[in-house]
């Protein structure tokens, strides 16, 4: 299968977000991918709907491959790289200056917060994320 659209997001990096060390810290990586993964929610939820939220985080991993700096944008591609019955996972890579700094995935389970129990993916929502899948 080929590689589809990436959902991009940028981000301008705050002081805030800055250590001691003068880069981007860690913790920072996880929200901007959390962030970037809105139009993902969206398939499920399109309002945003807190109420009837429909999905759970089941794990995520962080690599680090280079130092992210204040004062440059900062853009996450999402990928979706694999799409099973009621779970998913994304691919997410941060870049900046034409520079991959980071990659990370995440497992999200489709959820029934009522029954407690993991639910199937529409094949609507399926067809939506296949737009934006890439091989991992």
């Amino acid at each position: 299968m080929t590689d589809n659209t990436p959902l991009e997001t940028t981000f301008d990096v705050r002081f805030c977000e800055t250590d001691a060390l003068g880069h981007v810290g860690n913790t920072t990586l996880v929200e901007w991918f959390e962030a970037g993964r809105d139009p993902i929610f969206r398939f499920f939820t399109p309002e945003l709907d807190l109420t009837n939220w429909p999905l759970i985080l089941a794990s995520y991993h962080v690599d680090f491959h280079a130092q992210l700096f204040y004062g440059k944008a900062v853009t996450i591609k999402t990928y979706i790289s694999r799409v099973g019955k009621s779970s998913f996972e994304t691919l997410q890579e941060a870049w900046q200056n034409g520079v991959k700094c980071a990659t990370g995935t995440t497992t999200l389970v489709h959820f029934d917060f009522k029954t407690q129990r993991s639910a199937p993916i529409s094949d609507d929502v399926k067809t939506q994320l296949m737009a934006h899948f890439r091989e991992q």
